[in-house]
């Protein structure tokens, strides 16, 4: 099963949606998807706007490939979940308020997700994600910090 979340942005993300609508039309692949403000009628993807928490994490957590928007937070916790990622960045100005490229790059270059930069390709990436060798994000370690500045208090 594919998992795709676009996000909570308010801008809608039509461009994600057509592809996975495709995918699932071209391969019979199950694919759920959490589509947030993109109004898009889906045929072949089962998509909800907005799920819970738990749902949400439930889907990552049993899914073959998690396709995400670009934003720091979903990327995050499938990292943490060990999820095969496929990011397709919002376009500024068009999908989103802020540039996601440099993000997913810096991602990438970690061996942390698979960037999907031009949406044509998603197939292929899905397909080289597969059998892909990803890393988990490396995260500092702030305790230090803190129980330093609460001592100093």
């Amino acid at each position: 099963m594919i998992f795709v979340a676009f996000g909570n942005s308010p801008c809608p993300f039509p461009r994600l949606a057509a592809a996975i609508e495709k995918l699932a039309g071209d391969t019979g692949e199950e694919i759920i998807a959490q589509s947030g403000c993109t109004d898009f009628e889906f045929k072949h993807v089962k998509a909800v706007p907005f799920m819970s928490q738990d749902v949400f994490k439930y889907h990552l957590s049993s899914c073959d490939i998690a396709v995400l928007q670009g934003g720091w937070g979903g990327v995050a916790e499938a990292s943490c979940l060990g999820c095969r990622i496929v990011a397709v960045p919002r376009i500024k100005g068009v999908e989103h308020y802020h540039d996601q490229v440099q993000l997913i790059k810096a991602l990438e270059e970690q061996d942390v997700l698979l960037g999907c930069y031009d949406i044509s390709l998603l197939p292929e990436i899905i397909k080289k994600a597969r059998t892909f060798k990803f890393k988990p994000i490396v995260r500092g370690d702030a305790s230090a910090l803190i129980n330093d500045f609460i001592a100093s208090i």
